[in-house]
């Protein structure tokens, strides 16, 4: 049976699309450089007789181990440490090529191109990991500038093309991987905005049920109570079982006054009752009740969270479990806490299967209750053989 679990989902939802989005490219661009470095070691010796004897070992050290590095912070999901090693790596190979006039021994080399000048395309998408678009265009143009001079300078005649052509392909080609990086990281903090915004929208609407639960007890309050009260004074005036009945209603509006605070015994029982029968008043609820439950009072928050979430499981039930799902509810109520697990026999799904910015589940399900002190949930289903959704609360110990 597939299930999830509060903590499970606190793990999915651990950290922002944008920073899975920053995560995979981090971990692409370093394999990228990890592959580089394979298939250039032939041309990185090669040219090695072509500057200094300690120019090449570091630079080869500046340009590929921080990226490297940066690739395993990413891997470890060290998002604070990811934006210090993007730095180091760009400034490593911002040494490494600057430094390349200092260490060249003026001989021609034949060869296209020098080989740090092959990577700048990587520097750039390395840069759009860290930092916004504007400092990413600046970090890729950097790393283009003594890449393009050092090959001008020092290619020989006959592996020269003409400046503005090289320039030209130099700023466009890599280009078109960074923007392309951009892009990807843009869509992931959009996808971050709009669902804060969809979290929002949904927490308001469960703010809004709650007040309408609590209408919805008043107006009960007022035809079982006062109304019958008011009726049984007009026709027997006033005796002692119509101010016994009227003493009762008046604390009966107290006990409402004072829900938003805490909430007894009945208090639950009913504010979970209002809440369901107002999702399918044909769902069955059956309650059970423990020992020592009477003096028993339980936090506001915490009992508005799980009526809302139970109506929200109680929702999906009867829109997706099918002409057969026949659902129940179940509440249980303990001295030092309560449960209330909705369940049907319905067409059920794959709990793997569910997006983690469904908001039905993740957000006013799982969500809900994962954000509520001493809250739990769990939500179990198989394809073909129903769903339950367990809801709680238990006092912290």
């Amino acid at each position: 049976m597939a299930t999830v679990a509060a903590s499970e989902a606190e793990m999915a939802a651990e950290h922002s699309a944008e920073e899975r989005i920053t995560r995979l490219l981090a971990v692409l661009v370093s394999s990228g450089y990890m592959f580089y470095l394979i298939i250039m070691l032939p041309m990185i010796i090669g040219q090695a007789r072509y500057a200094a004897r300690v120019w090449t070992p570091v630079a080869v050290v500046l340009v590929f181990v921080p990226p490297a590095v940066f690739g395993v912070v990413a891997f470890r999901r060290r998002f604070d440490l990811m934006r210090h090693v993007g730095v180091v790596s760009a400034l490593g190979y911002m040494v490494a090529a600057w430094t390349w006039e200092i260490a060249w021994n003026g001989e021609q080399v034949p060869s296209d191109g020098l080989w740090f000048g092959d990577v700048t395309a990587m520097t750039g998408m390395l840069a759009a990991a860290v930092w916004r678009p504007r400092w990413t265009i600046t970090v890729l143009y950097a790393a283009e500038l003594p890449a393009y001079l050092a090959n001008q300078q020092s290619r020989t005649p006959d592996h020269q093309t003409p400046p503005i052509a090289d320039a030209l392909f130099m700023l466009s080609y890599p280009l078109l991987f960074v923007t392309a990086a951009l892009a990807a990281m843009h869509a992931g903090r959009l996808l971050d905005q709009t669902r804060a915004a969809a979290y929002a929208a949904a927490a308001s609407a469960a703010d809004s049920q709650a007040r309408n639960v609590q209408r919805q007890r008043f107006n009960a309050l007022l035809h079982d109570w006062v109304m019958s009260t008011l009726l049984a004074a007009s026709r027997h005036g006033i005796n002692t079982e119509v101010s016994r009945q009227a003493g009762i209603t008046l604390t009966k509006f107290d006990e409402i006054g004072t829900d938003d605070d805490r909430f007894d015994t009945s208090g639950l029982l009913a504010h979970l009752r209002v809440a369901i029968n107002a999702v399918d008043p044909a769902t069955p609820i059956h309650a059970t009740f423990g020992d020592d439950v009477e003096e028993s009072t339980f936090p506001g928050d915490a009992v508005r969270a799980t009526a809302s979430a139970a109506s929200e499981a109680l929702r999906n039930s009867v829109r997706h479990g099918g002409p057969d799902a026949s659902p129940s509810v179940e509440i249980v109520v303990f001295r030092d806490g309560f449960r209330v697990v909705v369940s049907d026999r319905g067409v059920g799904f794959d709990v793997a299967t569910v997006p983690p910015d469904r908001l039905g589940v993740a957000a006013s399900i799982i969500g809900r209750m994962r954000a509520l002190t001493g809250g739990a949930v769990a939500v179990r289903s198989v394809p073909g053989a129903g769903t339950t959704v367990e809801l709680g609360w238990s006092r912290a110990a």
